[in-house]
């Protein structure tokens, strides 16, 4: 027995307690940095986040909403219906343009969540509300309705009109946006690190930009997510269509109800720096421009935030998106929503 806990004090024990380190050294970095660092499982510290939030608003304006079936009872000036840039992503919901857009236009605005929002299509929850009859002019004048070029023309090739009931969505772990993973398993972080780390198979992606275009200590280092690169960049002709589709639906049924519909793009990441990446391996990424093009009779629907912030890259603003994080700043927030505020009625 004696030689048996020998044997294991100089086998197992050092492994295990390894893994044990590790998991408590993965567990206290994966808490102090943005949806990118955390998913990466990469130490960036907490400073440039809280550097970030000290210049937040200091009050959300805004309530949130779950049931459907309470949006016929309720009364405001905005609705809103996005993934995370509408729920807070990035530095949390006092750092987003709903935030903004609340106190700025002095408006009620009501976010709707729908069962998991980090799977919902925005465009098929905003069409199920308004074709349901869940809202109309008399009760919601102006709807927001914002979605993230990742994974639009895969949302929108979904896209149905025959739902009778808003659908409760089943959580599918591939189709998550970084910023909304379940936490697992420390081991399992553990054995994440390992394989991200030593195999290169980390989802977050890096590369060396031309010139500084965040604050912090790698202001030329862009972080993003895979997805960026592998979704919406090569929409074919039948894409196209499904997607042209899918916003007139929307628009039409808007149109019937009375309400002022507001189609805001969330540019990816990587899409708004690709132009500063030095040897770009990845392919040129045009959705944005394309939507712009595919939808020109309908333009004034829309408020694209690569249009709107873009500019500002150029002018050698840092932090237009967050160093650390798929989302954009708050200061970039406040660009948003006073696009959307100008098109409120």
């Amino acid at each position: 027995m004696r030689k048996f806990l020998i044997n294991i004090s100089y086998t197992v024990l050092p492994v295990w307690l390894f893994f044990v380190g590790m998991a408590i050294y993965l567990w206290v970095i994966n808490d102090n940095s943005g949806d990118l660092m955390r998913l990466g499982l990469i130490n960036s510290g907490p400073e440039y986040t809280d550097s970030i939030r000290s210049a937040l608003l200091p009050e959300v304006y805004y309530s949130s909403q779950d049931d459907e079936r309470l949006l016929r009872l309720d009364t405001c000036g905005v609705l809103v219906i996005g993934d995370s840039f509408s729920h807070g992503g990035g530095v949390g919901k006092q750092g987003d343009y709903v935030n903004y857009l609340a106190h700025e236009s002095g408006r009620k605005v009501v976010v709707y969540t729908p069962s998991d929002p980090s799977l919902s299509s925005p465009m098929q929850v905003a069409y199920d509300v308004l074709n349901l009859g869940f809202v109309d002019s008399s009760n919601v004048k102006n709807l927001v309705v914002q979605e993230v070029e990742r994974y639009l023309v895969g949302r929108h090739c979904s896209f149905t009109t025959k739902h009778t009931s808003i659908p409760r969505i089943e959580k599918k772990e591939e189709q998550q946006e970084p910023a909304s993973k379940p936490s697992p398993s420390p081991l399992l972080r553990v054995k994440d690190y390992l394989f991200y780390h030593l195999f290169g198979a980390n989802p977050i992606l890096k590369a060396r930009l031309s010139r500084p275009v965040f604050g912090g200590v790698q202001p030329d280092m862009l972080y993003f997510y895979n997805e960026d690169v592998k979704m919406g960049y090569d929409a074919t002709d039948e894409h196209r269509g499904q997607v042209v589709d899918c916003y007139r639906q929307v628009i039409e049924a808007a149109r019937q109800r009375g309400v002022n519909l507001i189609l805001l793009v969330a540019g990816d990441k990587y899409d708004m720096y690709q132009n500063y990446i030095v040897d770009n391996p990845y392919p040129a990424k045009t959705l944005n421009e394309d939507l712009q093009q595919w939808m020109a009779p309908e333009l004034d629907y829309f408020v694209f935030s690569k249009q709107v912030l873009q500019p500002y890259i150029e002018q050698g603003v840092k932090d237009v998106y967050l160093f650390n994080d798929t989302h954009w700043s708050p200061a970039s927030s406040h660009l948003i929503a006073g696009e959307i505020i100008k098109k409120l009625k």
